[in-house]
């Protein structure tokens, strides 16, 4: 108890104008800041790709079964309740039809992916034109368009654009549909180049069968997709990981070198603590000479600079995550920090508080600073008790 009760004297110093006091505080202050930046940039690339996971999903599903050379699947196909027969819980499933086609509207055209459905994503980021409809029904003759394929060509609410087949079918059919509804995922990928009709339009434009469709799109927690079974040929399970694997695979390999580039702050903040405690010992050489007098052994005293270290890094990893904490929920709130859409597929820095990386970092970051006490303690040994009374 005693031991602890010197520690905390040394860094709350009651002369506050000392050398122990300030260089406790810097080194506090340095290692709090190297926190900070660590617990940041950790947050921000989980935020990012976490982000980025919840807008494909809105807009690919989880995944999606269809037949391996794209050929259309009947409804009734006993494929869906494999799936649901072999699963914990219980995804949404959605037939869907999609297929290639060209956009007329004026004298403007483009080519844009057509998903025909029953009803839209619930979560996705549509605008209608008129307030009193249902959120995500949509009727025959009716489109839904993203934001910046709207802006290239100037549609306007309820003008009509014309559709007709790119595939391989040769289907002549030009169909008229009423813009009706705006989406805007913040990924330029969808924006400009996806489309949403109800699903027996498409069957029209696309020449399907009756109760033919392309498969179902598989909406569910994002973390159990390694839980869906391997499904029988000719059929194939096409999860959001394996269609957006290279986007991933640069997150990841992006991940590393900017932890490394922080985490180096914090460790310049440790070897502040380092040097702070081999000055506080050559300072304290008096103090430490009465204490050892006084039937303190010398491993007492180490272990009094050691606990001072601990403490500092204790407080330094405090501050550093409130710090961080209050930066993540203001940025979280406010959205301060804006980004170039087209870019980064956002538009403001995504930022998440994730409580197993918080603990991971204060954690390890606490335990080096309790390692790196040990190494200027190891002073206090080598002082002779005579030279150390000498002038007391």
């Amino acid at each position: 108890m005693l031991i602890l009760r010197l520690a905390i004297r040394y860094v709350f110093s009651p002369n506050a104008d000392s050398f122990s006091s300030r260089a406790s505080w810097l080194a506090i202050l340095g290692f709090s800041i190297g926190i900070t930046a660590l617990l940041l940039t950790a947050s921000v690339i989980k935020g990012f790709e976490s982000t980025i996971a919840n807008k494909l999903s809105i807009y690919d599903g989880t995944c999606r079964v269809q037949h391996i050379l794209n050929k259309p699947i009947h409804r009734n196909n006993s494929i869906a309740d494999t799936i649901f027969n072999n699963l914990d819980f219980v995804p949404t499933l959605k037939p869907y039809i999609r297929g290639l086609s060209m956009i007329r509207f004026k004298k403007s055209a483009d080519g844009v992916l057509i998903d025909g459905l029953e009803d839209l994503p619930d979560l996705i980021n549509l605008k209608w034109f008129d307030d009193s409809r249902k959120k995500n029904k949509l009727n025959k003759g009716e489109i839904i368009l993203g934001k910046q394929l709207v802006d290239d060509f100037q549609i306007k609410p309820g003008e009509t654009v014309f559709l007709q087949e790119l595939g391989l079918r040769g289907n002549l059919i030009i169909k008229p549909f009423k813009y009706v509804g705006l989406f805007h995922s913040g990924l330029s990928e969808y924006d400009k180049t996806l489309a949403y009709i109800q699903i027996k339009d498409a069957e029209t434009i696309f020449s399907y069968d009756n109760e033919y469709i392309t498969g179902w799109i598989i909406y569910s927690d994002l973390n159990l997709v390694d839980n869906f079974p391997n499904l029988p040929y000719p059929f194939v399970l096409d999860t959001w990981k394996e269609r957006h694997k290279v986007l991933f695979d640069w997150i990841k390999l992006q991940r590393w070198p900017a932890i490394i580039t922080f985490g180096l702050i914090a460790i310049i903040g440790i070897f502040n603590i380092l040097t702070s405690l081999a000055m506080i010992i050559f300072e304290k050489k008096s103090q430490i000479g009465i204490l050892i007098s006084q039937g303190l052994d010398k491993k007492g005293v180490q272990k009094i600079f050691i606990l001072q270290g601990g403490l500092i890094g204790l407080l330094g990893c405090c501050i550093g995550g409130l710090i961080s904490g209050a930066i993540i929920l203001i940025q979280s709130k406010f959205q301060f920090f804006d980004l170039e859409e087209e870019i980064y597929f956002m538009d403001h820095i995504p930022i998440q508080f994730d409580m197993n990386i918080f603990i991971i970092i204060l954690g390890f970051s606490f335990f080096l600073s309790m390692i790196a006490s040990i190494w200027p303690t190891k002073k206090i040994f080598s002082l002779k008790l005579s030279k150390s009374l000498k002038y007391e």
